[in-house]
């Protein structure tokens, strides 16, 4: 109609087509019927040319691309934050014209060029980004993390409301490609599905702790294609990189007695040994060897610290049913033979320099004068990584009837707890610190005091703006002071 001007309303409202008061920050109409109101702005313009006007019912060649114009143009640029944007989200899902790629790859050098203080230097460096453009399933995927993470880094609402929306059309492309014949063999298929894990750990979909089934998916989809499909090129750097999160879901998601990845077949398969294939070439191959050999002492500890996990809870409920002695005796051995493993590891990991040093907190709320400051962020990730694995390991022996938790282990246990938490300050700082530091908080948080347990709640709280995956919904209520001895001594 002639003289209508187009409706200013929130997107909801627009798609419903209906009348909206535009109230900020959410609209009446959502509020009403208890909707999260996407908001008004629409989503990320991408500029390549001047705006052409053409005649009703004639439509360009060109036209159906993400960018406009024409696809020989050259690369444009994302609309400033504030400025209006339109809807993309379809015609980027189900688009195949190979601008789509420029459009992608000015997303993720926003990403690099915004995300300057959170060592994303190696992040994404695994996907290989001559791909983008050839199917609509890695581009969405790719776009959505993006867009999130910079719409996190923003603090931009609008942009990572439209990141979900593009999350949520990549999904069900890539359960389309999953159903494929012989598409779910991909290797695009593979990075979509680890990309939109990724996000689900950063965005949280249907809850906190999606990304736990996704990567079980993920793994399950590993196993089908077999170690030779992830042995060289872009699928050997998607493995290395995605090691720890398969590693985390076996942890609390076990779907077998022992991680996959520590079977013989896959354990050369989850090492870079020097190739280079997600680390910097500049970086030394002795720092990628011990680098890999963390990741091999990590694989082994699902085996035990799932059946250690059964004996803690169900002899806390009093429901315990002791396995038979030769089971318990071969559990003990294999998590002294782990934990030595992981000690042999540490001498040679102290080589690299890589010691903290001791300074001055930032945060007067902690509960330390002192914490504990890297030269490189992903060392102190390392190091609360190898702690909490001691902790899992100490924890294992004493539920194996092999280890008292008398005053020296306790001391033990003591200082592994104090030093990450002392290290969340540094190593949890930016955007990607929640996803440096999940892992060991949460295993630190099971035997932490009550009072470190509350400062870590407040944490939680501030992380879970960035990182979903660490939702204090998901951690047990802090202990009772007068409940403290005799829960650490049972």
């Amino acid at each position: 109609m002639v003289g209508v001007p187009r409706s200013s309303g929130c997107q909801l409202c627009r798609k419903r087509r209906v009348k909206c008061d535009e109230a900020r920050p959410g609209c009446g109409n959502c509020r009403k019927y208890g909707a999260e109101c996407p908001g008004y702005e629409r989503g990320i313009k991408f500029v390549s040319g001047k705006h052409q006007i053409r005649q009703r019912g004639k439509r360009s060649d060109n036209e159906g691309s993400v960018a406009s114009g024409s696809s020989n143009s050259s690369a444009g640029s994302v609309t400033p934050p504030g400025e209006p944007s339109p809807p993309g989200a379809d015609t980027l899902v189900k688009s195949l014209r190979p601008n789509r790629a420029e459009f992608i790859g000015t997303i993720i050098a926003t990403v690099r060029t915004n995300i300057t203080q959170s060592d994303v230097s190696g992040f994404l460096s695994w996907v290989d980004l001559g791909r983008l453009g050839s199917r609509a399933v890695l581009d969405g995927a790719m776009s959505s993390l993006a867009m999130h993470l910079v719409g996190k880094e923003r603090a931009d609402e609008d942009m990572i409301a439209y990141s979900r929306s593009v999350y949520g059309k990549s999904l069900v492309a890539l359960q389309t490609s999953l159903r494929h014949e012989t598409e779910w063999r991909s290797s695009e298929t593979l990075c979509a599905a680890m990309l939109l894990c990724v996000f689900e750990l950063f965005a949280g979909t249907t809850s906190s702790d999606s990304w736990l089934a996704h990567a079980k998916g993920i793994g399950t989809l590993m196993k089908e294609r077999g170690p030779a499909a992830h042995a060289t090129g872009w699928d050997a750097s998607m493995i290395l990189a995605f090691r720890g999160v398969l590693i985390m879901c076996d942890m609390f998601f076990p779907q077998s007695d022992v991680c996959f990845l520590s079977l013989p077949e896959w354990k050369p398969i989850i090492k870079d040994g020097g190739r280079h294939l997600i680390h910097p070439q500049e970086q030394p191959d002795r720092v990628i060897h011990i680098v890999d050999n963390f990741f091999e002492c990590l694989a082994e500890l699902p085996a035990i610290l799932a059946p250690a996990y059964v004996l803690r809870e169900s002899r806390a409920m009093g429901t315990v049913h002791e396995p038979g002695p030769e089971k318990v005796a071969a559990l003990a051995q294999r998590a002294l033979r782990c934990r030595e493993l992981f000690a042999q590891w540490y001498r040679d990991f102290k080589t690299l320099n890589v010691m903290p040093e001791e300074v001055p907190t930032q945060d007067p709320s902690s509960p330390f004068a002192l914490v504990l400051q890297y030269r490189v962020l992903w060392i102190g990730s390392m190091h609360m990584g190898y702690w909490a694995s001691m902790l899992i390991l100490q924890d294992a022996l004493v539920q194996f009837r092999y280890l008292e938790l008398d005053s020296e282990e306790q001391a033990r246990r003591d200082e592994l707890v104090r030093n990450i938490l002392r290290s969340l300050e540094t190593v949890g700082s930016g955007t990607m610190g929640p996803y440096r530091v999940g892992f060991a908080v949460r295993i630190a948080y099971e035997v932490a005091s009550p009072e470190h347990q509350r400062w870590v709640l407040t944490l939680l709280d501030r992380f879970n703006k960035t990182y979903a995956a660490t939702d204090r919904a998901t951690y047990p209520e802090p202990k009772p002071e007068e409940n403290v001895e005799w829960e650490l001594l049972d």
